[in-house]
């Protein structure tokens, strides 16, 4: 089988699939979604980390257009055609809806709901219900191979592990991809904590400084776990090698021409291999393309200019 690399909507942190954002009530979740959404649309970072510039929607359904005109005027200045909102939705037919939009919006890589319990077809929450609630997104974001992200509520009782807070059964947490906590210690305070965790990120807690002036969260850096960076002497020898062309061979073979040709790499074959992966965007902004494909004797990489 020839399969695709991981894509990521933002480097490291975001990739396609369904995802869960939660938080207390009117903590903010509402303007980083927003906002993430705008920076997606134009291409630019979310904080630290590259993003995949494509269309994207956010169905703000606890809002009016007049409320999200108003935010979105306060976020930036340089809005993009590409970010599209709504306010409405028909909760019974939602995925045949965005199934529509989706066929209309080819280019389409990020889909926001805000709120989740605004479009659940059912008040029980048990553990077969949930996930079969769930379900429906899951599908929908594999298929289409974008990111589906779910804004959704904590219950009120703290507890150490953050993924405890969400509100609903465990069938919720069960069902999804990746899972962002937004939490902070006092609610008047303006930092706060973004526990991120997920089947294709790194376990991280990134600390955050809420900007009341830009209504923007700004990014302060991590409290725990880290993301590791695309070497720019490793990223300068995959250059060199690709002056000849078109690059196909396996981790321990680009190892040892990279080693010749930029000297110095020290790195493991099958380290490597998930690197470039998880690196597919950051070496896209360079102009790289990325694709990993399994023989009956080995894994084969291939690295060819865009």
């Amino acid at each position: 089988m020839d399969v695709p690399p991981l894509r990521y909507i933002v480097s490291d942190i975001l990739p396609v699939g369904l995802h869960l954002l939660a938080g207390s009530p009117k903590i903010g979740k509402s303007w980083l979604a927003l906002w993430l959404c705008n920076q997606v649309a134009i291409g630019e970072k979310v904080w630290e980390f590259d993003t995949a510039k494509c269309t994207t929607l956010y169905l703000s359904l606890e809002d009016t257009m007049d409320r999200l005109h108003l935010r979105l005027s306060t976020i930036t200045e340089n809005g993009s055609e590409d970010s599209w909102v709504a306010t409405s939705v028909d909760a019974g037919t939602l995925v045949e809806q965005l199934e529509m939009f989706i066929k209309a919006h080819a280019d389409i890589g990020l889909i926001v709901i805000d709120t989740f319990a605004r479009v659940r077809e059912s008040s029980d929450s048990t553990y077969l219900n949930d996930y079969e609630e769930m379900r429906r997104f899951k599908e929908l974001a594999d298929k289409h191979r974008l990111a589906l992200l779910l804004v959704h509520h904590l219950r009120k009782a703290s507890d150490s592990d953050p993924l405890n807070m969400v509100s609903g059964s465990t069938g919720l947490i069960g069902a999804v991809d990746g899972i962002y906590i937004l939490e902070k210690d006092k609610r008047l305070e303006r930092t706060a904590k973004l526990h991120i965790t997920g089947r294709d990120t790194p376990d991280m807690l990134l600390k955050l400084d809420f900007d009341r002036e830009d209504n923007v969260w700004n990014f302060l850096g991590f409290e725990s776990g880290e993301v590791q960076p695309l070497d720019e002497k490793l990223l300068s020898a995959i250059g060199k090698i690709l002056e000849n062309g078109t690059y196909s061979g396996t981790a321990t073979e680009l190892i040892a021409a990279m080693q010749i040709i930029g000297g110095g790499i020290e790195i493991q074959p099958n380290h490597l291999t998930r690197l470039l992966r998880d690196k597919s965007l950051t070496l896209q902004k360079s102009g790289i393309e990325f694709a990993a494909k399994r023989t009956n004797s080995a894994r084969m990489l291939t690295l060819s200019r865009i």
